[in-house]
């Protein structure tokens, strides 16, 4: 491992973050609110830090950065962006300990939403504008945000792409991966001026729209409002980010193809089709459930709570407009399924993602007939794409790691004293990057009342499921470690 060009490209993350504080630092400065203070000694504190790193790795070379280098980078990449983007919590004294806020900048970075704030309304705008940010620098990523942003850096990018873009397919727009890089963030910041319009057209205030629209199009889920998307009480808002919701679970290489060719054609991919036909499925039964039970809901306001919630939680996005843990059992079960399916690859949601499931579920398909049938040759496909034994093994090895991490992780905070749904819950929503779960960090609930340990955990859990799994157990192998 060649340490000094890992260090080399934190110094570059760190010293981003400190630069993406200057716009909630305007917004302290224009409302002469107390986290003037609390910005102006992070952005200092990040900067030296940032030039210490530098100092530490200038003789680096650029080509040595490899595969090692690249995963090292990238896992760690989030773990410095969160220390930098904790430090107006704790300088600000607007969370009660270092945990509470690595947990909620790390909950902000990996785009999960789960949040330690009992009362976030009291907060300055500076610094729920910095917890919407966090989430939208997150969303399409960090590295691929200096990717995009500086090119000439040098490094071996084409490795660090792969190893930060969430999912287990990588399409090829361009043959160089800064072009990718910036396509894409050009398409995500589209979304995001569309969708800011658009609330802003629904009555919420400048403010509000850009903080809702930061941690929509980034399926993070942090509000500025203590009641979340219920405190608007509004059917176009609903409906609003509930279709903004669904296109950014969706491949943003779909919407990038789409408007490269000006046509609809790209949305024909087979993974697409199963993410649409899951959250169909889903809301319909979530929506009858809801109207049959009689919540005191019409039928238009049970699709409306319906369709929200399973949009929200599938994208892994974790806004709220109603309690759902108090709807009826099946309902509930539905919702707790989808934190285990997730968008699409290439969006930025969390979760095991459509694609993986499709795959599976053709190699159970096969094996099945394989046993009625034992002399045919059988080809797993999804849609026109013959699956390769590599792919599907990957897909297969993929689901058994997230149930092992996902088994290990609720234990160990059933350990803290956290009753079963709470546990198996609390870590299906973090590792899932989706925000809130049942039980004690249920949807009117959050994690301020859990054990420290269970804190540090959650963040872990988290980071593994930005990044995949993968990304973060190979930190773990000696081979990554040792030529």
């Amino acid at each position: 491992m060649k340490f000094r060009v890992v260090i080399r490209f934190l110094a570059v993350i760190v010293f981003l973050i400190s630069l993406c504080m200057l716009m909630p630092l305007g917004w302290a400065v224009k409302d002469g609110s107390s986290d003037i203070r609390a910005f102006a000694l992070s952005i200092m504190t990040g900067s030296l830090f940032s030039l210490i790193l530098f100092l530490f790795s200038y003789k680096a070379k650029s080509s040595e950065m490899g595969t090692r280098e690249a995963f090292a980078a990238v896992a760690l990449a989030w773990v410095f962006a969160s220390l930098q983007g904790c430090l107006p919590y704790i300088i600000g004294g607007y969370v009660p300990s270092f945990t509470d806020a690595y947990f909620e900048a790390m909950s902000g970075f990996t785009t999960t939403g789960a949040t330690i704030l009992t009362d976030i309304e009291v907060n300055p705008r500076g610094i729920l504008m910095w917890r919407a940010q966090t989430q939208w620098l997150g969303g399409m990523g960090i590295v691929v945000l200096t990717i995009a942003l500086l090119p000439m850096l040098g490094m071996s990018v084409t490795q660090l792409f792969k190893a930060e873009v969430p999912g287990p397919v990588l399409e090829k727009i361009s043959p160089r991966i800064q072009d990718v890089a910036i396509m894409l963030w050009r398409v995500y910041m589209g979304l995001t001026f569309a969708g800011a319009a658009a609330l802003m057209l629904g009555g919420m205030s400048f403010y509000e729209s850009v903080c809702h629209i930061f941690t929509t199009v980034s399926t993070g889920g942090f509000s500025p409002r203590n009641a979340s998307i219920a405190a608007y009480n509004s059917v176009y808002i609903d409906w609003a980010l509930t279709i903004l919701m669904f296109l950014s679970g969706a491949n943003f290489n779909l919407h990038l193809l789409a408007i490269k060719n000006k046509s609809l054609s790209p949305y024909r991919d087979p993974e697409f089709g199963f993410y649409v036909k899951v959250i169909l499925v889903a809301v319909l039964a979530v929506s009858f459930y809801l109207y049959r039970e009689d919540l005191s809901v019409s039928a238009l306001d049970a699709l409306r709570y319906g369709a929200f919630q399973v949009v929200s939680i599938i994208t892994t996005t974790g806004y709220v407009t109603a309690d759902y843990s108090i709807w009826p059992p099946l309902a509930q079960v539905l919702l707790l399924s989808l934190m285990f399916v997730g968008g699409c690859a290439g969006s930025t949601a969390g979760s095991v993602k459509c694609i993986r499931l499709q795959v599976v579920f053709k190699q159970i398909s096969s094996e099945i007939r394989k046993f009625i049938h034992p002399h045919a040759a059988i080809t797993v496909r999804v849609g026109s794409q013959k699956i390769e034994n590599k792919m599907a093994a990957s897909a297969a090895t993929f689901v058994v790691l997230y149930i092992l991490i996902f088994v290990f992780s609720s234990v160990a905070i059933s350990a803290t004293g956290q009753d079963m749904m709470t546990s198996f819950s609390a870590v299906a929503t973090t590792l899932g990057n989706v925000g809130p779960g049942f039980g004690a960090v249920g949807p009117v609930n959050n994690f301020a009342g859990q054990h420290a340990a269970a804190k540090w955990i959650f963040s872990f859990c988290m980071l593994c499921g930005r990044l995949e799994l993968y990304t973060i157990l190979v930190l773990f192998t000696r081979d990554a470690w040792h030529r």
